[in-house]
């Protein structure tokens, strides 16, 4: 999810983390006892992140920024959402007006720079609604906006339900990756399983079981049909269905616009490539990047990588067209980068290194700006996407 970093030594939780996240652990321990021993890892990875008052991303715990785990790009640099606010320009524009719907505005850093920006392009969305799960969120967000934007406040709306007939675009960064995924494990017998989390002696550990439903096991074994000769078996993958129904529900609530998501991933070749035997599974602590869920519970992040072929292809199913697919940093090019940078003075030699530092990071190939991908799902289009103008990687997916 996000900043890239050096291998270190995770770091342990104090004792006052351990306490405060001890009820969550022993939520999770009765839920598997209740259970059999034994859960699915997305139903194991949904009560980690999303159990009220418990879960990661629902309790007190400091998320997002130096104090936290991770950092965004949106709170890297302002210069991220304004490029984005030069898509959602070339969309509302193009349409005669729309409304903004952002998907897990974080602290609201976000939401706020694309308004300052649109006003200064002249071309503010009558309704900016924002879909957020965590009420403490949703007030960092509120309070975020009534800081450094007052003016544009009565524009912004939080909605649980998705709305119907939306027209104007859609977007979501660093949203795919937090939506559960079942976990399998393919073997060269064709007895493919799937991967289940138990708790012994006061541990989580994984179980390798007979798939839960027929749907993974048929899915494993279509994985396998296609990779099983470039692989070695044991492999440890991810399959993501809840993301799947997650595109055709917001395809479905679109009538005329675009959906931009932005995330870490890859196409499904290079999702299922032979040296990622141990899935994509990726957790954040104190800025510590692993790929151990089982640990740290409540006070890490988990993500997976995204599989953007099936999301294009879920997306196509669902009457959408894949207009646009190309990493971060040919995005942000598209949008306007150089022009924005242009901005900054150079003669100021500390601003300017300031300024200009985590721009590397966000388009660097060793950084976000490959691994990164932004896809534009549209409907009721004819006109090209501004963001995907310098290169549009549509043949790799």
């Amino acid at each position: 999810m996000r900043l890239k970093n050096p291998p270190r030594p995770l770091p342990a939780p104090d004792e006052a983390d351990v306490l405060r996240v001890k009820p969550l652990v022993e939520y999770l321990a009765r839920e598997i006892r209740s259970s059999g021993g034994k859960i699915p890892f997305s139903r194991f990875m949904e009560l980690a992140l999303y159990t009220p008052e418990l879960g990661y991303y629902l309790s007190s715990h400091a998320i997002f920024g130096t104090q936290g785990d991770f950092i965004t790009a949106p709170e890297m640099t302002p210069i991220f959402s304004r490029c984005i606010a030069r898509q959602i320009e070339n969309i509302l524009n193009n349409l005669n007006g729309g409304d903004i719907l952002e998907f897990g505005a974080g602290v609201g850093t976000m939401a706020c720079d694309i308004l300052m920006e649109l006003e200064t392009l002249s071309s503010l969305p009558e309704n900016y609604y924002i879909s957020e799960i965590s009420p403490r969120l949703r007030e960092r967000q509120k309070t975020r906006i009534s800081t450094y934007a007052p003016h544009l406040l009565e524009r912004v709306s939080w909605i649980q339900d998705l709305p119907s007939d939306f027209k104007g675009i859609i977007l979501g960064n660093e949203i795919l990756d937090a939506i559960p995924p079942h976990r399998v494990r393919l073997n060269e017998s064709g007895n493919h399983q799937e991967l289940f989390v138990t708790y012994n002696n006061g541990e989580f550990e994984w179980l390798a079981d007979e798939c839960s439903t027929q749907e993974i096991q048929d899915a494993a074994t279509a994985i396998y049909k296609k990779y099983g000769e470039h692989i070695t078996t044991p492999y440890d993958t991810e399959i993501n269905f809840q993301s799947l129904d997650w595109i055709e529900n917001i395809a479905n609530c679109l009538s005329e616009g675009l959906i931009l998501l932005i995330d870490y991933g890859f196409n499904e070749n290079e999702f299922y490539r032979a040296e990622r035997k141990d899935g994509s599974l990726m957790c954040h602590y104190k800025h510590c990047a692993h790929n151990d869920p089982l640990t740290h519970i409540g006070l890490q992040d988990i993500t997976s990588h995204v599989n953007f072929t099936a999301i294009a292809e879920r997306a196509f199913d669902s009457g959408l067209t894949v207009s646009g697919y190309t990493s971060q940093s040919y995005f942000l090019i598209s949008c306007g980068l150089d022009e924005l940078l242009s901005e900054i003075d150079i003669n100021d030699t500390k601003l300017f290194i300031q300024e200009t530092q985590p721009i590397k990071a966000l388009i660097l190939p060793d950084e976000m700006g490959e691994l990164f991908k932004v896809i534009g799902l549209t409907k009721n289009i004819d006109f090209p996407l501004l963001g995907f103008s310098t290169k549009n990687q549509l043949e790799r997916l």
